[in-house]
């Protein structure tokens, strides 16, 4: 007790500290990166090529009825005598309209999708990617194209 009084303390207090586990090692986890800011998608191209999937169902759809009215004038037209009724002679020039709407749409639908193909592939992005890709099976040759945008 007189080792209490004087500030003394008593043998049971005076525990070693425990020995050292080592340096701690806390995990920091930093928050993720922002994502890169991306620009906007280019919208001309996608116009383009929405202009030119028009065209091709334009042509494709006109390409059709004149190819109906087709049949009709040869149901109507003798080819021998080169002679028609009423509805085959209408029908002929009909057809001659239509088929001429159908190859302006297929022009016009072929530079507009291939337009915008041009201006999607060559846009300066980081994020395009071509790649080709050739497996041989031994009995026949496959080849595919993959594009990533």
């Amino acid at each position: 007790m007189l080792g209490l009084l004087l500030g003394g303390v008593p043998a049971i207090a005076r525990a070693e500290p425990p020995a050292d586990p080592g340096p701690r090692v806390e995990a920091v986890t930093q928050p993720p990166p922002p994502p890169p800011a991306s620009e906007p998608a280019p919208l001309f191209p996608y116009l383009v090529g929405a202009l030119g999937v028009s065209a091709l169902s334009v042509a494709a759809v006109t390409g059709f009825f004149a190819m109906n009215q087709r049949g009709v004038v040869e149901d109507h037209c003798s080819p021998t005598l080169r002679l028609c009724d009423g509805a085959g002679k209408q029908a002929s020039e009909t057809g001659r309209a239509l088929r001429d709407v159908s190859t302006a749409a297929a022009i016009v639908g072929a530079v507009g999708v291939g337009l915008s193909a041009y201006l999607l592939l060559t846009a300066p992005s980081q994020q395009n990617q071509i790649a080709i890709s050739v497996s041989v099976d031994g009995a026949s040759p496959k080849a595919a194209f993959v594009a990533h945008f």
